[in-house]
């Protein structure tokens, strides 16, 4: 299914986009001219977000997204604006502003709330590959497939 969607996007819509992007099924797209959206590398586009490239007075103006972006579900980007590198739109944003590298914009108006976040693949955050590595360390204890160790009972037995 999502194949499907992917090339109707390029062909019939004609928004531009590598092949590592992740495009939700209900992202919607607004453009009256081919090539008006452009989509950076490793970015995701999450539910219902909705990209418009078509203004009031039914001229076009380009819309760009950089790599490594996020955009959050229910998020609106307007005609004209240009996303940095490595930003993430919190969920609901209204986005009518270019945004620069490596922030979090949020709110109608989107604001920036954080500078120099470093995101990596698809917007994530640095220290949420930490987070997600406890939390699979903490269930697999709790399914006993890991044993704890602690200082005064070292593995191997060694007393």
């Amino acid at each position: 299914m999502l194949g499907v969607l992917r090339l109707y996007l390029r062909a019939r819509v004609g928004v531009r986009f590598a092949d590592d992007v992740d495009i939700s099924l209900t992202t919607q797209f607004v453009s009256n001219r081919r090539g008006s959206i452009l989509i950076g590398p490793s970015s995701a586009l999450a539910l219902h977000s909705t990209i418009t490239s078509l203004c009031d007075d039914g001229t076009t103006a380009p819309v760009m997204i950089g790599g490594n972006c996020f955009v959050g579900a229910g998020a609106m980007i307007g005609p004209g604006v240009t996303i940095g590198n490595g930003v993430i739109i919190a969920a609901g944003s209204i986005v009518r502003r270019d945004v620069p590298d490596d922030c979090v914009v949020s709110g109608n108006p989107a604001r920036i709330v954080r500078r120099g976040i470093g995101a990596g693949r698809f917007g994530r955050l640095p220290e949420a590959w930490a987070n997600q590595r406890l939390m699979e360390a903490t269930e697999a204890l709790r399914r006993g497939e890991l044993v704890r160790h602690s200082v005064n009972n070292p593995p191997g037995g060694a007393e």
